[in-house]
């Protein structure tokens, strides 16, 4: 018997992108949905039989976290009331997966997460983070690759996206209020970096992030406050690196490079569409390898699979953690604060996870 879901938010990613996703997980059904208004909950799926819930419906979300039959919870709605939704639902003792980034901020998470692992609360519900950048494929080949890289020297994430009306991703932003008018700090850039700050701690393994320099700035008016990050940064093992990311780019490509004593290696999209990614790796003595990796569902459906597998297990993916989402969170704040502050290096302090439940 599948697991009893509810999701909580009604936007275009639930529709398109988790929706699909939780039909795809055999451990997991679909059988309600929450949304501050009604007509947004009955958009998710309108032809099937699911049960509807809304502030200004008979039935709210209060009557929705009651049901016995719903065990857990996918939350995604806008940046400012993750928080708000995540306490709410591990109170009523449902486990939740939310998504990214785990707060608006690094007060709010630190608050939250302190909250959670100290009143019991992690006891009885688990609280999981959506980072679905930790299971694209070719990442993680990549990853896989470098102990044979030996010491790392550098690594680089270069990002060059459009967000701009009539551009790639555009539909995320146009029907979107929040993000055309974000009340969370860098706008779209913390919506969308976080993810490729992820990306880069998932890169460095064991090792972390000790220093981090930056500046921002807005190269349009269609994606406020910022939408240009150009940082700086070195790691614990003494590897540096760069971290480019800019959302209004008419550049194509996205990519990650690692260069190592014994070769390096490169994970690229080269469509601009971050739908296809080729690894290349180069290592002394051998010719290049060059494997190209679809990024399938942007690698949500393996998520979605992890944490349907860990709902019927109770065996926590450590990829989920809230603690990981925090170092992620931490990363994309320190380099708005150092862009604040004319390029003043920022040394992180929630580096370390745990990997322990």
């Amino acid at each position: 018997m599948p697991i009893g879901v509810a999701l909580i938010g009604a936007g275009l990613f639930a529709r398109l992108v988790y929706l699909p996703a939780i039909d795809a997980t055999s451990e997991i059904e679909l059988r309600a949905v929450y949304s501050r208004s009604l007509k947004s909950a009955q958009s998710v799926a309108p032809d099937r039989d699911l049960a509807r819930y809304a502030d200004d419906a008979d039935q709210d979300l209060a009557a929705m976290l009651d049901r016995s039959d719903i065990t857990a919870v996918i939350i995604a709605v806008p940046i400012v009331l993750t928080a708000k939704f995540v306490r709410i639902a591990l109170d009523a003792g449902k486990h939740v997966l939310s998504e990214k980034p785990i707060a608006k901020d690094i007060a709010e998470a630190t608050t939250l997460l302190q909250w959670y692992r100290s009143s019991g609360v992690s006891q009885r519900a688990n609280w999981s983070v959506a980072e679905n950048w930790r299971y694209w494929k070719s990442l993680n080949y990549a990853r896989d690759q470098l102990a044979a890289l030996g010491r790392i020297h550098q690594l680089r994430v270069q990002v060059n996206m459009d967000c701009r009306p009539g551009f790639y991703m555009w539909s995320f932003f146009e029907g979107s209020t929040w993000r055309r008018h974000p009340e969370h700090q860098g706008g779209t850039l913390l919506d969308c970096g976080v993810h490729f700050a992820a990306s880069l701690r998932h890169l460095l393994r064991s090792d972390r992030v000790t220093r981090i320099a930056a500046f921002a700035s807005a190269a349009s008016d269609k994606l406020p406050p910022l939408d240009t990050l150009d940082a700086i940064f070195q790691t614990e093992a003494g590897t540096q690196g760069v971290f480019q990311l800019s959302l209004t780019s008419n550049l194509h490509g996205t990519g990650w490079e690692i260069v190592g004593d014994n070769g390096s290696i490169s994970v690229m999209d080269a469509t601009g569409t971050v739908e296809n990614t080729t690894v290349t790796t180069r290592f002394k003595d051998r010719d290049p390898e060059v494997r190209p990796i679809p990024i399938e569902g942007l690698g949500v459906p393996d998520e979605v699979l992890d944490w349907g597998k860990a709902l019927a297990t109770g065996e926590w993916n450590d990829r989920q953690r809230p603690e990981e989402a925090l170092a992620d969170l931490e990363l994309m704040e320190l380099m708005f604060q150092s862009s604040a502050e004319q390029g003043m290096p920022k040394v992180p302090v929630h580096q370390v996870v745990d990997g322990s439940q």
